[in-house]
């Protein structure tokens, strides 16, 4: 009798263990969120990368994983899934072809010579910094299948399409040129010509003089005069000085 109590004590303490250990669980709840696909706002392909990395931070089984996908995706994209995969059942669907009939359908296989042809016209627009141009050249060239090449490619294109000639011929004279020098090249020049554009502009605004009394140690916003009446024709805003 004591030995069958003895078992019953310790089944009982171990389901506790597991209802503890499923109420933590629980408590701790999940790493981050997965919102519904909108393909308006997100490729299919970057929503399933952030749905891989939200499997792998919550431990999230394989057997689930279908399961989970299912739930995350939203009604709309379920309701398409549905009808991609008809007669047969999302949930009867192994992971890998759920991915790849969405795939299809949200980004068919581009072109590539349509694609390598938006990159190879894409220059540096007029206000666009180095790198702002760079992140587009590398966007660009996500679907151009250059392999290997895709360093060379994105220097070649970068260097071309530089608004600054100036420092495009210091480019074109430098030997084993890598994109990444290019870009540091690119860079600095910017830098240097935003330092004396400041430059230029603060001796010129140190040398202007102000309408309202013709000095030149501040501007009209600063004027003395600005709210006092003119002693010779008695409006506001400057003194005969600059009658």
């Amino acid at each position: 009798m004591s030995h069958s109590s003895d078992e019953s004590s310790a089944s009982n303490a171990s389901s506790s263990t597991v209802q503890e250990i499923e109420r933590r669980h629980i408590m701790a709840g999940i790493i981050g969120h997965m919102d519904p696909f909108d393909e308006s706002g997100e490729q299919w392909t970057t929503y399933i990368e952030r749905f891989e990395h939200y499997v792998v931070a919550n431990d999230i089984q394989a057997a689930k994983k279908v399961a989970v996908l299912l739930s995350v995706m939203g009604p709309k994209t379920y309701g398409l899934l549905r009808s991609l995969v008809a007669p047969g059942k999302p949930g009867a669907k192994t992971y890998e072809p759920i991915v790849i009939v969405l795939q299809t359908h949200f980004a068919p296989k581009l072109l590539v010579i349509a694609e390598r042809f938006r990159f190879h016209r894409r220059n540096q627009g007029e206000g666009e910094t180095v790198a702002q141009y760079v992140a587009v050249l590398k966007r660009l060239s996500e679907h151009c299948e250059f392999g290997d090449y895709l360093e060379d490619a994105l220097r070649d294109r970068f260097v071309c399409g530089l608004r600054s000639e100036t420092v495009q011929k210091r480019l074109l004279t430098e030997r084993e040129l890598t994109f990444q020098k290019a870009i540091e090249h690119a860079v600095s020049a910017d830098v240097q010509q935003l330092s004396s554009s400041l430059k230029v502009n603060a001796v010129f605004s140190q040398n202007e003089k102000c309408r309202r009394c013709g000095k030149a140690n501040h501007t009209d916003d600063d004027c003395w005069y600005k709210n006092r009446e003119c002693h010779q024709c008695g409006r506001k805003g400057h003194t005969n000085v600059q009658e």
